[in-house]
């Protein structure tokens, strides 16, 4: 059995990280993973020159409002985003967290949906939420990628969400 440093639960042999708390459970330095070689990265880049949904030229940036609390949530589209509530207990740290929104209260999941991008298309996609995703009042599959479009609304469980692109 492993020994949480942080929190003091035994988890079986090879965990990697802690259930209770979410540390990193293998010790010493080796948390870090080994650099990646140039040829790797060059996916990347050019992903980066596709162009993007409705014209908007790259690197697309994603707008999510939140009217209910009239936030809005900015940042690039350069790798998928989780959206979800915290839960450090669960291990579950979204990109886009609606906690402060009322999430709980409004039926949003910690692990509720994605949004991803390849190529020029942008997609939305239910983690197998409880309460359902919904694009523009129609509700997702869980798990089947849905295309996103500039001005569509998102609505996880009861919290409704205004997606727009940026530059």
């Amino acid at each position: 059995m492993i020994k949480c440093p942080v929190c003091q639960a035994e988890h079986p042999e090879n965990t990697l990280f802690c259930d209770e708390c979410g540390s990193y459970l293998q010790g010493g330095d080796q948390k870090e993973t080994d650099p990646l070689a140039a040829a790797e990265v060059t996916w990347m880049e050019r992903e980066e020159m596709i162009e993007a949904p409705e014209g908007i030229t790259s690197p697309l940036g994603l707008k999510l409002t939140i009217p209910d609390s009239g936030r809005d949530v900015e940042m690039p589209l350069t790798k998928e985003v989780n959206i979800g509530r915290l839960d450090p207990a669960s291990a579950s740290f979204p990109d886009v967290d609606l906690t402060s929104d009322g999430g709980l209260e409004k039926g949003v999941s910690r692990r509720h949906a994605k949004i991803t991008r390849r190529g020029s298309e942008v997609f939305i996609e239910d983690l197998g939420s409880i309460n359902g995703t919904f694009l523009n009042r129609k509700k997702l599959t869980p798990y089947l990628p849905q295309t996103l479009k500039n001005g569509d609304e998102l609505q996880l469980g009861k919290l409704i969400l205004r997606v727009s692109f940026t530059r």
